[in-house]
């Protein structure tokens, strides 16, 4: 089976990609089942690059119809062997944002949750990161009294070539409604320190989408002291 999505831009199919590649497959409702085993290819269109992305599937489950609704599929991911067209849309988003010259550093869209190992603590999604820092999102309706301007960070997740510690400190929080909406989403951002040659190796493969942790991705986020007894 092949499918085409379409995207308006190489950000939000590469937001995308990292989201559902991460959660290791995604479940889709059809009108007909489908047998266990039935691969899947989906094509992935970005304006402004002209070869998609495509990522391979397999169904593994199938679930019948129930109250008025089809068939629901859950298509694991698979690994795609050629990265050309990924390339393409990591090298447009980085260009794009060179020539703009609004950061020092272009950001890659990363979807990826994230956890602080602290009684109830919030969940938290980063949402973009680059060779200078992070974005995150707040999984709640406020910041956490202790994530303040300054406050030291680090950023932990496993890689397939070890582990990548990225610390540094808060720069910036915001609470800022969604747009058309009353919804308020609390995010942050943190700059990095001055990294290891080997943090910094695997920094640049995560922002190449090369070296990435087996699905479901996940990290884990520190503050305060908690951060600072991490580091490395």
């Amino acid at each position: 089976m092949r499918l085409k999505v379409a995207y308006q831009s190489p950000q939000s199919l590469v937001g995308e990609y990292t989201r559902s590649v991460g959660q290791g497959g995604v479940t889709l409702e059809t009108r007909r089942g489908l047998p266990l085993g039935t691969r899947f290819t989906f094509e992935l269109h970005a304006r402004g690059v002209s070869r998609p992305v495509e990522v391979h599937g397999e169904v593994v489950q199938v679930q019948p119809p129930r109250e008025e609704r089809g068939y629901l599929l859950t298509v694991r991911y698979g690994a795609g062997e050629d990265r050309t067209a990924l390339d393409a849309m990591i090298q447009r988003i980085f260009s794009v944002q060179e020539r703009e010259g609004l950061r020092r550093f272009p950001r890659l869209p990363l979807h990826l949750r994230a956890l602080e190992a602290a009684p109830f603590a919030p969940g938290f999604v980063v949402r973009d990161i680059s060779r200078g820092g992070v974005g995150l999102e707040v999984q709640a309706a406020a910041l956490p009294r202790h994530v303040r301007v300054g406050t030291p960070f680090l950023l932990e997740m496993d890689l397939t070539e070890g582990a990548l510690l990225l610390h540094g400190e808060v720069v910036w929080t915001s609470s800022v409604p969604r747009k058309n909406t009353n919804t308020v989403t609390p995010g942050l951002g943190a700059t990095f320190g001055r990294l290891r040659p080997e943090m910094q190796r695997r920094l640049e493969a995560l922002l190449a989408l090369e070296s990435l942790p087996p699905a479901p991705w996940k990290a884990r986020v520190s503050f305060g002291m908690d951060a600072v007894t991490r580091m490395p």
